[in-house]
């Protein structure tokens, strides 16, 4: 009796101490599978505080630019392009990493970090070369300040990852990016995989490194863990894509046509590029420029001291040989088909009918516009 009732005291205790600090549960290997059946916020380092009406305009102003790609569609691609059209592509402003010139929203660099504190520190941290990170993201030099996001717009029986107030805030732009849902897949499959060791084991294991490739596909699936992350964000962005304030790119519609693309971005941005600008924008676009500085683009932590220099993503040098990569991968279309196995296809092709019964969204989500 002695013995149950000792157990049912420390059970009661863990109890009340995971629902002072959830984050505790990060602290177990594995412990997000914990934290998402428990129904906290999926990835475990996401935070939708920030795009609550009322808060919302306390941090943005007028002008602010919002690009939400769904993941693994395009995001670092879009925001590097956005960057270069503001600057005519110049480099006069140094581009020291994607999370320092554009700034991802929402996102955690470590357990139990509020957006309170994240919001004070984006105004006074001060990075390692002695610049401090607001004149990185804020530089009056900019036409208009650039934030990154994964969440979509909040609509009528939205989920609860549609937190953007983009009709509450009509001079706020916010730009979407969709990807065949195959290729959207497949890329998680390695991307999971060159995410850096000490960012899993501060976040409880995630994202995992899957054993396999069903195992994978099981999370995306209706009702599986990551659902949103494809499904949810397509549906969502597709029912705003009319509002002036919003553009809805196709990650396939960009790749063949770079050059319209960057006109297209351009004219949404209000940013009038000279044939000498526009080409040299297009260039710095490009996948092939992107992979050769590459160094841009680990998505430093730079509110985290925990680890020596704390990124996201594995980068060139930061991991062991055989996960080495960075977030800039081939980006080629139609090479999610070769991932999937039959069975695979048939799970895959049953949820997009289920998910997507209307036709015209059906047809865009896979393809684009071309």
């Amino acid at each position: 009796a002695r013995l149950g009732m000792a157990i049912a005291v420390v059970v009661a205790a863990v109890a009340v101490a995971v629902a002072i600090m959830p984050e505790l549960l990060l602290m177990i290997p594995n412990g997000f599978m914990l934290w998402g059946l428990l129904g906290y916020e999926m990835p475990p380092y996401f935070d939708r505080t920030p795009f609550m009406k009322e808060e919302f305009g306390t941090w943005t102003k007028p002008g602010d630019v919002i690009i939400s790609v769904a993941s693994k569609s395009g995001t670092t691609w879009m925001l590097f392009c956005a960057h270069q059209i503001r600057t005519k592509g110049s480099d006069e402003i140094p581009f020291e990493d994607v999370n320092i010139a554009t700034p991802w929203i929402g996102n955690k660099h470590l357990p139990g970090q509020t957006w309170q504190h994240f919001k004070e520190l984006l105004n006074t941290t001060v990075l390692d070369d002695g610049s401090m990170l607001k004149d990185h993201w804020d530089n009056k030099a900019y036409p208009f300040r650039i934030f990154k996001s994964h969440f979509g717009p909040k609509v009528e029986n939205g989920s609860l990852d549609d937190v953007l107030p983009v009709k509450d805030y009509p001079d706020v732009k916010f730009i979407g990016m969709a990807r065949n849902s195959m290729d959207v897949v497949a890329s998680f499959y390695t991307f999971f995989a060159k995410h850096r060791p000490e960012f899993k084991k501060m976040w409880g294991g995630f994202p995992p490194s899957y054993e396999d490739k069903m195992t994978a596909l099981k999370d995306f699936l209706p009702g599986g863990l990551l659902e949103y992350l494809y499904f949810g964000y397509v549906k969502s962005w597709w029912k705003v894509r009319h509002e002036k304030n919003v553009l809805l790119l196709h990650y396939s519609d960009m790749k063949k046509d770079l050059d319209g693309g960057v006109r297209k971005l351009a004219d949404f941005l209000n940013v009038k590029l000279t044939d000498e600008e526009h080409a040299r924008v297009v260039q710095k676009c490009q996948f092939s420029y992107m992979k050769k500085h590459e160094d841009k683009f680990n998505y430093r932590l730079w509110s985290n001291k925990l680890y020596p220099n704390a990124s996201i993503m594995c980068g060139s040098t930061f991991c062991d040989e055989s996960v080495r990569g960075s977030v800039i991968y081939r980006g080629k279309l139609g090479d999610g088909g070769k991932h999937f196995t039959p069975e695979m296809l048939r799970l895959w092709n049953e949820a997009v009918m289920s998910e997507f019964p209307d036709e015209e969204l059906r047809n865009w989500a896979e393809n684009g516009s071309g």
